[in-house]
């Protein structure tokens, strides 16, 4: 009895799951006329994804791509700021690569790309 009660059981959830049926995602993103988006968050996210993992911390890393401190990072987004928004906040961003990272979520992207459209306010 069991057997029948959980092989009906899979059929009728295998029946109810269809994508036609299922929520569309939410996507709103950021909405950068409200948030408040500071240079705090920017950098604290650059140095857990990008300058404590040996890519950007300074020293050795890319001369010009040192995210080691938030003047740094400023200075480089002022003089590259289409490279960045193509790498780290753009549609097709590739930063962090892969090596094991995992990528920018779309979230971070989003508040990323509102502090620079802002002009990189500290408060």
């Amino acid at each position: 009895m069991t057997r029948i009660t959980f092989f009906l059981l899979a059929i009728l959830l295998f029946a109810a799951c269809k994508n036609d049926q299922a929520p569309a995602p939410v996507s709103g993103g950021v909405n950068c006329d409200v948030a408040k988006i500071t240079t705090a968050y920017a950098l604290a996210a650059m140095q857990a994804n990008c300058s404590n993992r040996n890519c950007h911390p300074g020293g050795n890393s890319p001369t010009v791509a040192d995210f080691s401190t938030a003047e740094k990072l400023k200075a480089y987004i002022n003089t590259h700021r289409s490279t960045y928004e193509l790498r780290v906040t753009g549609p097709q961003a590739d930063m962090p690569q892969s090596m094991g990272y995992p990528a920018l979520t779309q979230g971070m992207k989003d508040s990323i790309a509102c502090w620079i459209a802002h002009g990189l306010p500290d408060q």
